[in-house]
């Protein structure tokens, strides 16, 4: 959506606005040492490849590179790699290292260690040649998804890494973006990186320091120390940036709306992978095709919700409108396909025309009989009740057009299982999707998170173009289209990206955007 988009370049324009204002001591020239709070467990370990806790992971990405990175605008960019080409028929890449990189312990970059840091992500994964695998996914790393599309990697030369792909397609690169690590040390916790900061000590559950690299082959950042207050929970973050322990919280806590807006301190809204949607069984009688693929029920839903009401009601603004699974203002979102429709007159015409008329006693019918009441399953996160308040919401706006809903609030294990067999009518749930922006895992005939028994032979067609795009502009292109096809046939009702916060009280980052597992991105660079 255009205006939603718009209020965040705003929120940009007002940010940079107020480091102007500050003090002479935060201006970036003075700003030498930056303090940081963010939240993990105990046990956690320092080991970036096999990490879980986002915080933690923002952190570690200030120590370590990948081939790749990801631009402001999403799109990849060569990092540690030098240049790239696909050969073969776009069945391979060829990666060229640069020559100028060492690693935090001295030692050089060579393309053994790209291939050693890989072979241990395999290893910690347990894939089998087909991708089967009997490690938990929990455990199987950061980066196991890597290999969905790189199907085997060899060292050419010093400097030049050879990928065989399964998928030859642009977004392939996507995937290279894990953290490359020494050869000797990938097994190790705490190995040397080749990014911007350094260890410079560490207390378990307490303290992290990081110190700029000065060998770094860019340019050595100006703010020369960060450091990392651990804290067991996110109240605790948030306690410490009100006393000023911390200069800057990381958080997902929805309390963390009472700074929007603040004199004393600003809140980015850092954007996460984490897409909340609405299922609509297919297979359910109410909701079934007609014979060209539409049915008015289905249609009169997507109209009845009302996507801001639910952010600014349930979620306090820590979230951001989405009606395609491409988040909006990225290089690859269809401007085109943002339209907000919410209309209960439409939804309730639409029903109308259905055959389920508005009867005096406020309820529809249609041959005699009730609309039947449709159970909205959902699941919640632990601890928190937040996805549970969404579908009341949700309840309440489908109860205005004449849509009777009872919310069922069950365990995790037990909506998916309902989900996979198909035993339900609405769902409210949360899709996590992986660095590579390909929605075909939700779309797809045989996809593994097609719930709602979708079904489009374009669609499928459009994704197995798109896996084999090898150049940033089919890509786009066939990402336009794909996104034209799901709002033509609302495979299901996107709702919104939750989104996390990034609290501060100087201006420490010269990134635009601000996102999830990289919170820290721009500071190595602030300033220059």
């Amino acid at each position: 959506m255009r205006t939603s988009y718009s209020r965040f370049l705003r929120a940009l324009a007002l940010t940079l606005a107020l480091a102007l204002l500050m003090p002479f001591s935060a201006v970036a020239e003075d700003l030498a040492s930056l303090t940081v709070g963010i939240t993990v467990t105990p046990d956690i370990q320092l080991r970036p490849l096999e990490l879980n806790q986002r915080d933690m992971v923002s952190v570690m990405d200030m120590v370590y590179e990948g081939l790749f990175t990801i631009d402001d605008n999403y799109q990849p960019q060569p990092e540690l790699a030098y240049s790239y080409s696909f050969i073969s028929n776009n069945q391979r890449i060829e990666v060229v290292l640069r020559d100028d990189v060492t690693f935090h312990n001295g030692k050089k970059l060579t393309a053994h260690d790209v291939v050693a840091t890989l072979d241990y992500m395999y290893k910690l994964a347990g894939f089998d040649k087909d991708l089967n695998s009997d490690v938990a996914l929990a455990n199987r790393g950061l980066y196991y998804s890597t290999f969905y599309s790189i199907k085997s990697w060899e060292a050419t030369s010093e400097h030049t890494v050879l990928f065989t792909l399964r998928r030859a397609s642009y977004g392939s690169l996507y995937s290279l973006v894990f953290p490359i690590l020494p050869a000797e040390e990938v097994d190790k916790e705490m190995p040397s990186g080749t990014g911007p900061y350094k260890y410079d000590g560490y207390e378990p559950e307490s303290i992290l320091w990081l110190t700029a690299n000065t060998k770094w082959w860019k340019r050595v950042p100006k703010i020369r120390n960060i450091r990392v207050n651990i804290y067991d929970n996110a109240e605790a973050v948030l306690t410490a940036f009100d006393l000023q322990q911390v200069d800057a919280a990381m958080t997902r806590s929805i309390n963390a709306s009472r700074y929007s807006g603040s004199l004393n301190s600003f809140s980015l809204q850092a954007r996460t992978r984490q897409l909340e949607a609405l299922l609509i069984n297919r297979a359910f009688s109410v909701f079934k095709s007609d014979n060209d693929g539409k049915n008015l029920v289905r249609e009169a839903i997507s109209y009845a919700i009302n996507r801001s009401e639910l952010i600014s009601s349930t979620y306090q603004g820590m979230a951001s409108v989405a009606y395609t699974p491409i988040p909006m203002g990225t290089w690859l979102s269809n401007e085109t396909t943002i339209n907000d429709k919410y209309d209960p007159l439409m939804a309730a015409a639409l029903l109308d025309s259905a055959g389920y008329k508005m009867a005096d006693d406020g309820k529809r019918y249609k041959d005699g009989k009730p609309f039947p009441t449709m159970y909205l399953l959902v699941y919640d996160e632990p601890g928190s009740s937040v996805r549970t308040n969404a579908a009341n919401k949700i309840k309440e706006q489908l109860a205005a057009v004449g849509i009777p809903v009872i919310v069922s609030t069950k365990s995790r294990d037990y909506t998916i299982t309902k989900l996979k067999s198909g035993d339900y009518s609405l769902a409210l749930v949360a899709f996590n999707f992986d660095i590579n922006p390909d929605p075909g895992f939700t779309l797809t005939s045989t996809a593994s998170c097609n719930y709602t028994r979708y079904r489009s032979d374009n669609m499928n067609d459009l994704l197995t173009q798109l896996r084999k795009a090898a150049t940033p502009d089919e890509y786009r292109y066939t990402m336009n289209l794909i996104q034209d096809q799901f709002e033509q046939d609302i495979p299901y009702l996107p709702l919104y990206w939750r989104a996390g916060a990034l609290l501060s009280r100087t201006a420490f980052t010269n990134a635009r955007d601000i996102r999830e597992l990289e919170l820290l991105r721009g500071t190595e660079s602030f300033g220059q």
